[in-house]
């Protein structure tokens, strides 16, 4: 789905009940809301969370082309979502996966707009082997960018205690790598 200003939109199904309810909780209503990721998000991360060297000096793992892929698995199945963080007055689920290769941080924006009710893929980034909840709380608190003073902490299917955050509404989403219409061909040159 192609929107204004060339903003091209993935849609991977609807938040399922169990986020819907943990949402609530923290005074956050996304009963019906979308999970999508955008081309502006693969740019986004293809740039700043995409070059080895970068990421390596960084202590982190570059964002390969097949980690876009495990979007739907990560938010199907993850370790523990943080819900209602606030960064910038904003709103964001911050959820947790460890991975074959690293645990991976993905950020979803709450877009409360009058047409846009969803859940938005915002950044993602990738840490170095399996990392403690502790650890992971303290590097997305650090110097203070992200509230969580008021978030909930909510276990996974990949934590193994309840049910999955989304089952996308098209079963190939979760197997392919980036969406054809996300692709914008100057960045994937990169």
């Amino acid at each position: 789905m192609t929107g204004k200003n060339g903003l091209k939109k993935t849609h991977l199904g609807k938040a399922e009940k169990w986020l819907v309810d943990e949402a609530r909780k923290v005074g956050l209503d996304i009963e019906g809301f979308e999970h999508e990721i955008t081309n502006e998000f693969v740019n986004h991360v293809r740039k700043n969370h995409g070059n080895e060297k970068t990421e390596a000096a960084r202590g982190t793992v570059a964002i390969k082309e097949a980690d876009f892929g495990k979007i739907a698995e990560i938010v199907m199945e993850p370790d523990f979502v943080i819900v209602g963080a606030r960064r910038k007055n904003e709103d964001f689920m911050i959820y947790v996966k460890g991975m074959e290769n690293g645990t991976v941080l993905y950020f979803e924006e709450v877009l409360r707009g009058r047409t846009n009710r969803s859940l938005r893929g915002k950044t993602m980034y990738k840490l170095k082997g399996n990392v403690s909840r502790e650890s992971i709380i303290n590097i997305v608190t650090n110097k203070g960018k992200t509230d969580i003073s008021k978030a909930k902490i909510a276990v996974g299917t990949g934590g193994q205690s309840r049910g999955g955050a989304v089952k996308p509404s098209d079963p190939t989403v979760a197997t392919s790598v980036i969406p054809d219409n996300l692709i914008d061909p100057q960045i994937a040159q990169m």
